[in-house]
């Protein structure tokens, strides 16, 4: 809607304008402030148990106080056919027996696994990587200048708009109860179904009194509508004021304009968009050492993917399992479930790290769901000096080659690029060739943009 795109271009202008600070004089003396360190995320807590080793352990425990209590009476001088030494072995037999029967509940699930493959596991966020050191944007609201993380960028985004309220009731009142609720949209969309509801009843009927009136204790306005945030300041701008009895809420508006205009602000809104930041980080080779060294002397990152010894473990289990079923005899159907690349966790975020043939590293941060053309759009848009040559991306692991032309559908989980890759880059040689046939001065060993490489960082 118009209204909306007017808001949020006088929303842009404010804060540009506030960001300029208080005025000074020429001769002054600049001061830069210092930024707020982020807070340390807690670390992530360990696993529970299984219900198996669980089972085991009271089992034990009950035995070792069975031990004890029968110990007790022969010192106490009380009457027992059973010798501390049969207690003993009795303890021993009934630990053996857990134990065995732990061991065939695990090979059980190992089993069920082995044939029905293992149960997804969708994390949040990785403790491979800090979430903490993520930035995401609000490009409608701030531009593409201020980086945030997450939770400091929602807030600032709430804040930004809470102040839009006496000028702008109406969009700002619709952004923030859209924003702000947008994590459960089945409560957010049954919220605008009875908000809807109320606005049609009284566009229809603007001389029934009963329309006009929302008690406060009505079950469904408690429900559905009081317990999301900003849903009262949305039915105030629409003309809403509370009764003097305090006991509802009252449209005493005569013309429905208003509401009509509420309600297709309500509809037409949507929530403000939050976008990840690139983190755009570029790595150049010192002049000492003119190769590209590996990744693992690349600078320490917090976001990059270290390799630990359980993911070395992991792997060699995962090949074992594929020679164990090379082995065996399955269905098509199991084949194909086996072929599908879809890892036990499923990362949210990736980092791409691609290297060009002049030593560059180039490192950027995408969502695992993403698809494969965003790389390709982005170095193109920001990275890339020669934006319309051809080229791709050479996977360092399976040395599987990517292009813009057949990748377009894929996504980073997909192609197995997640939690991180490291990809090298090279021109078509096809389209290379011919330019260079066309252009004899055309340099093909100039990659990146001067702009971007002046924010390099040297190894």
């Amino acid at each position: 809607m118009s209204n909306i795109k007017k808001f949020f271009s006088k929303l842009k202008s404010e804060v540009k304008f506030s960001k300029a600070g208080e005025g000074h004089r020429l001769n002054e003396q600049s001061s830069t402030p210092r930024s707020a360190e982020p807070k340390p995320r807690p670390p992530p807590s360990a696993r529970q148990t299984s219900d198996a080793g669980t089972a085991a352990r009271a089992a034990a425990e009950a035995a070792q106080q069975r031990l004890q209590q029968q110990t007790s009476w022969q010192q106490s001088g009380a009457s027992s056919s059973r010798t501390a030494d049969s207690v003993r072995r009795q303890a021993q037999r009934e630990l053996e027996q857990e134990k065995a029967l732990e061991n065939q509940f695990q090979q059980a699930l190992d089993l069920k696994d082995h044939y029905f493959g293992n149960r997804q596991i969708s994390v949040e966020s990785s403790p491979l990587v800090d979430l903490s050191n993520l930035l995401f944007k609000a490009p409608d609201v701030f531009g593409d200048d201020i980086c945030l993380p997450y939770d400091e960028l929602q807030q600032q985004i709430e804040n930004t708009l809470r102040l839009q309220l006496e000028s702008e009731p109406m969009v700002a009142a619709t952004l923030l109860f859209l924003t702000c609720n947008q994590k459960d949209k089945e409560k957010l969309n049954a919220c605008k179904e009875v908000i809807c509801k109320y606005f049609d009843n009284i566009i229809a009927n603007p001389d029934e009194e009963k329309y006009r009136r929302i008690r406060l204790q009505n079950k469904v306005y408690a429900e559905k509508v009081a317990s999301l945030k900003y849903a009262a300041e949305l039915l105030q701008a629409g003309g809403f004021i509370t009764s003097d009895d305090k006991e509802s809420i009252v449209y005493q508006e005569r013309s429905i304009e208003p509401l009509t205009l509420a309600r297709d602000t309500l509809m037409n809104g949507e929530p403000i968009q939050v976008q990840l930041d690139r983190n755009l980080k570029i790595f150049l080779p010192t002049k000492e050492r003119s190769s590209v060294p590996p990744v693992q002397q690349l600078p320490k990152d917090p976001l990059f993917y270290q390799t630990t010894v359980g993911d070395v473990l992991r792997e060699k289990q995962r090949q074992k399992d594929i020679i164990e079923k090379e082995e065996m005899l399955r269905t098509k159907a199991m084949r194909e479930r086996d072929e599908k690349p879809e890892p036990s966790v499923q990362y949210r975020y990736t980092i791409i790290r691609i290297r060009m043939p002049d030593g560059i590293i180039l490192q950027v941060i995408f969502q695992s769901n993403d698809r494969l053309s965003c790389l390709f759009d982005y170095l193109r848009s920001y990275c890339l000096i020669y934006d319309w040559l051809p080229f791709t991306l050479i996977s360092n692991g399976d040395r599987r080659v990517y292009t813009s032309q057949d990748e377009q559908s894929m996504t980073f989980n997909q192609c197995g690029l997640v939690p991180t890759a490291l990809l090298s880059f090279q021109w078509n040689e096809q389209a290379l060739r011919e330019v260079l046939g066309q252009t004899p001065n055309f340099s093909p060993n100039t990659f990146i943009k001067p702009d971007v490489l002046a924010n390099a960082t040297r190894l």
